[in-house]
């Protein structure tokens, strides 16, 4: 199903599950209702209000004597207005109403959220300012609003018993029949989504950090399901000769260290005011990582104590990262094309090589720690000798920047992935590649 010509704003599916609306973003300017048996469009309106920012459907539309009829009802909220609609699914004709939200004390509020009581006669509405609206469908206005939380509401569920709110502050919130709040539990980060059980007797929380929960609706005692990093992992790192327990590095600034037979989290790791992570290495002692602001940081894997830091490693950042196999020393490639060498106990610089022209993005240290490899956006791998700090060999590819680069398992081949995203592997020996695969399309090769 394609027809909006812009991204998607939100979506949601009918109650019944035989109809999807989808909203377009303000280039759009599209609500469409699908047809799902069929792929077809039932009908097609402009963006009210505009921009239109949430939808929910509200069931059937009701007769006067409050009977279903075969109309649909369904509600979208943007710029501070409230539309409800009522389609006809047999001739797509969809005709909305505006709610009445003016009144005494002129309440403005921009809506974050929709959700119809289980009977349908209420709408709740979530807001930026950390309550919540309740809108009376038959009268088309609204009633009351109800203080939930900091920092705005991001999440709605209804339940016949009352409602469930959770917050940008982390919280969540359970409130009555009365909207008397009767239970609040404390989870890590902003409350993004919310998810009941089929029994209703639990309910699923997750988080924009990362975290889902379990929560008991009778007293909201929380149960940590799954934790996850909360933007792109950048770098994953086994420990040598170990594959039950990994480390991953993520643009949100936190290192993970994941037991790999059930992928729970053993530990995280936060590093503040130190830029984007670039490169990682992982022992079963120690993290070692290297940032935008030119460090390198070390923390114990069991804890994630900090352990110590190199300072101006490069002044252009650290692009790339290697340990020793004995553990001795690091190898690190910088934003200038620099290749450096660090001795571990002391941190001390041992050796500067130069000759790459653009930032370095892979390196790779053969078995006995003298011989390495170093590739960079300026379409060269270079082959080093680290004892005599002199290079051995050059090898240019045609087009584009060397993203990552590997050695095979018998330290004969070696296999780089670049921005024309293509494999290639290359014998030392020889100037040209040996073979180059088929470029992966529509993906980008990162290492």
């Amino acid at each position: 199903m394609s027809e909006h010509d812009h991204g998607i704003q939100c979506l949601a599916f009918s109650d019944d599950e035989l109809l999807l609306c989808t909203v377009g973003v303000v280039d759009d300017n599209k609500i469409l209702i699908w047809d799902l048996s069929n792929g077809f469009i039932v009908t097609m309106v402009s963006h009210n209000p505009t921009p239109c920012t949430c939808v929910t459907w509200g069931g059937m539309i009701k007769d006067i004597k409050r009977r279903d009829t075969a109309n649909y009802q369904l509600c979208t909220s943007g710029n501070q207005r409230i539309v409800l609609w009522n389609l006809d699914p047999r001739t797509g004709e969809m005709v909305g109403e505006r709610v009445i939200t003016e009144g005494r004390g002129t309440m403005v509020r921009d809506f974050t959220g929709l959700a119809f009581s289980d009977d349908k006669e209420t709408i709740y509405c979530a807001t930026t300012s950390g309550d919540f609206a309740l809108v009376n469908v038959k009268r088309r206005q609204l009633n009351t609003v109800v203080p939930a939380c900091r920092l705005g509401i991001l999440s709605l569920l209804c339940w016949p018993e009352g409602l469930v709110v959770g917050g940008g502050d982390g919280t969540v919130t359970t409130f009555d029949a009365n909207m008397n709040d009767t239970c609040q539990v404390q989870l890590s980060g902003p409350v993004a989504s919310l998810s009941f059980s089929p029994d209703k007797v639990e309910v699923i929380a997750g988080t924009s950090t990362g975290f889902v929960y379990r929560l008991r609706m009778d007293n909201l005692q929380s149960l940590l399901v799954c934790e996850n990093h909360a933007a792109a992992v950048k770098r994953i790192s086994f420990a040598p000769d170990a594959s039950d327990r990994f480390a991953t590095l993520s643009s949100d600034c936190t290192i993970r260290v994941w037991d790999s037979s059930d992928y729970s989290v053993l530990t995280t790791v936060t590093v503040r005011d130190a830029g984007e992570p670039n490169c990682l290495a992982y022992t079963l002692d120690f993290i070692i990582t290297g940032w935008e602001d030119g460090r390198v940081r070390a923390h114990e894997s069991d804890s994630g104590q900090f352990l110590w830091l190199i300072d101006q490693a490069h002044r252009a950042g650290v692009s790339a990262l290697c340990l020793s196999n004995n553990e001795r020393y690091i190898m690190t490639g910088g934003g200038e094309g620099d290749v450096r060498i660090w001795e571990m106990r002391s941190r001390e610089l041992v050796s500067h090589l130069k000759e790459h022209t653009l930032p370095v993005t892979s390196l790779a240290l053969y078995g006995d720690d003298i011989h390495a490899l170093s590739c960079s956006r300026d379409r060269a791998f270079l082959c080093w000798d680290l004892r005599n700090e002199r290079r051995l060999t050059s090898h240019v590819q045609r087009m584009g920047g060397i993203n990552g680069i590997a050695l095979s398992q018998d330290q004969t081949m070696v296999i780089t992935v670049g921005q024309e995203k293509r494999l290639t592997c290359w014998d030392l020996r020889d100037h040209n590649p040996v073979k180059v695969s088929q470029p992966v399309g529509g993906m980008r090769c990162t290492n």
